[in-house]
């Protein structure tokens, strides 16, 4: 199995693990730490140069969007707040290692 497929699968899991704790109101520091690691092994082992630059400012409007009042909506908004919440927490790990792998990158050149 290729490391990028395994990347891919990280990432989904991260991605359907933030939905489904969302969906059970769920939020403890262990579940933060295992969206915190799955970010990480998503950052190592997904980066390419070629997504770098869209990647990291999708990653920065996630995260200025979850600092919105999305609780607030009436019906989904604490299921939506918590979805963003989680998602913000796992996608935020990734944006550094990449952020860290552009820098490097940066200097490297100069």
């Amino acid at each position: 199995m290729k490391i990028q497929s395994i990347g891919a699968i990280a990432f989904l899991t991260g991605l359907i693990f933030c939905i489904l704790l969302a969906l059970v109101l769920l939020h403890t520091t262990i579940i933060t730490v295992i969206l915190l690691v799955l970010g990480l092994i998503v950052g190592f082992l997904n980066i390419r140069d070629k997504d770098t630059t869209q990647f990291l400012l999708a990653s920065i409007a996630l995260i200025a969007t979850s600092a919105t009042p999305v609780g607030d909506l009436p019906i989904v908004g604490t299921f939506l707040q918590a979805v963003v919440y989680n998602f913000a927490s796992f996608v935020g790990p990734v944006a550094l290692v990449v952020s860290i792998y552009v820098i490097i990158k940066t200097i490297k050149l100069k």
